[in-house]
């Protein structure tokens, strides 16, 4: 593709050659490096392709092979040039069009963000709008080393940035930190927490590694009920509470909890048949502003899907300028009912996504005692699922007053 454009731009032509001996003039053109390409045989003659600068070398080459060159085709920008010498405003054009294209080089029109997955491309551009990054900007107000900077500084999760401007292009590659909870862990040693239960179950087991056990099972909690206090009490020869200890407070509790289901819907439902039929619109998006060419559909009921291609003359050569193909699509409503079977299947399908949810959260499924009626119009599906968890959540330590503290502070009064 790259040489046949430079071809033509040095423009070629198409020569038929005929003669005495058409064979002795191709060797010849072989030997002075004469360039012959889409080279075909037509009967006694042959047919082939040129650089201009190739072909004005010939002359020696047909006297001594004796053959005759007739030119054909002409192809190529000089040709075109020669062919439209007479158009005044076909330069000033060429001109505008150069130096339309130079000004739009100058600004930044597409922003490509990569190796972002917690973080969405339209929240860090978002941010990055808040601080004047934007598509539009002149390409010499980006500094990539503040965009860096900034992004580091209100992302902590992103722990390098690179911001590089190519062509019209602005171009940031990010790599997020995925261990931020491990490496949270150390910061956390030192806070003064308890355990808290998360959600009310009787307690089946508790391991604690620091901390003092408040409950043991077979114990039936209540969702926010202390299981494991990080306050220790350093008590005295005489059993009297002399102060206290703070730790973070660590353990395993798991215990029998319940979860309620209810799911109920409709077995009339509507279905959509679609025709085939369809109608085409397009719309052109100038930076902000969009321009809809938008047929008439005559459709009651219809999908609509839209397609836009940015125009960008190379890779990293984008334009504010995209085309938009719209297609709407005809369908026909119409209201049918579910079977008791699949009624019951649709009710096991919702079920089962319920279920795989909570197992996704480390939860174990001990019991399902969900039922599934169907009648009058109404597929419902109720009941309880007994399951395993771990039910511990840290929360803040009451922080007490040391009693020796205490006794002081009431002799001096």
């Amino acid at each position: 593709m790259l040489i046949s454009f430079f071809r033509w731009v040095a423009g070629y032509v198409r020569v038929r050659l005929r003669g005495y001996s058409p064979e002795r003039f191709l060797n010849l053109c072989r030997a002075r490096n004469i360039r012959i390409w889409d080279l075909k045989s037509c009967g006694l003659t042959y047919e082939m392709n040129l650089s201009i600068r190739d072909f004005r070398k010939l002359k020696p080459l047909r006297k001594k092979a004796r053959a005759h060159v007739e030119i054909t085709e002409r192809h190529g920008l000089p040709f075109f040039l020669y062919r439209n010498r007479s158009r005044k405003m076909f330069p000033v054009g060429v001109l505008l069009c150069t130096a339309f294209l130079y000004v739009m080089s100058l600004y930044i029109w597409n922003i490509h963000i990569e190796g972002n997955y917690s973080r969405t491309t339209d929240v860090i551009l978002d941010y990055l709008e808040t601080e004047h990054v934007v598509h539009g900007m002149p390409k010499s107000q980006v500094d990539c080393k503040e965009i860096q900077s900034m992004i580091r500084i209100e992302f902590p999760d992103i722990i390098w940035v690179s911001a590089e401007v190519r062509g019209t292009r602005l171009l940031i590659r990010v790599r997020e930190n995925t261990d931020t909870e491990t490496e949270q862990e150390p910061e956390n040693t030192e806070e003064k927490t308890d355990l808290a239960a998360s959600r009310p179950g009787i307690i089946t087991s508790v391991l604690v590694r620091s901390g003092k056990a408040l409950i043991q099972p077979g114990d039936e909690v209540e969702k926010g009920q202390l299981l494991v206090t990080g306050r220790l009490e350093m008590m005295s020869d005489y059993g009297e509470v002399t102060g206290y200890q703070y730790t973070e407070a660590d353990a395993d509790i798991y215990a029998r909890t319940e979860y309620s289901y209810e799911d109920e819907f409709l077995l009339s439902h509507e279905q959509r048949h679609f025709t085939g039929r369809k109608r085409y619109g397009c719309y052109i998006r100038l930076g902000n502003r969009q321009l809809i060419f938008k047929l008439k559909t005559g459709f009651s009921d219809y999908t609509s899907l839209s397609t836009e291609y940015p125009l960008k003359l190379t890779e990293n050569f984008y334009l504010p300028l995209s085309f938009g193909l719209i297609t709407c699509e005809e369908y026909e409503p119409y209201t049918e009912n579910y079977t008791t079977e699949e009624a019951r299947l649709l009710a096991e399908e919702n079920l089962s996504g319920f279920l795989r949810n909570l197992m996704e959260k480390g939860v174990q499924i001990v019991e399902n005692n969900v039922k599934i009626e169907v009648g009058s119009g109404v597929c419902r599906a109720s009941g309880t699922i007994a399951a395993l968890e771990e039910i511990s959540q840290a929360v803040p330590t009451e922080i007490l007053e040391d009693p020796v503290q205490e006794e002081k502070a009431a002799e001096q009064q």
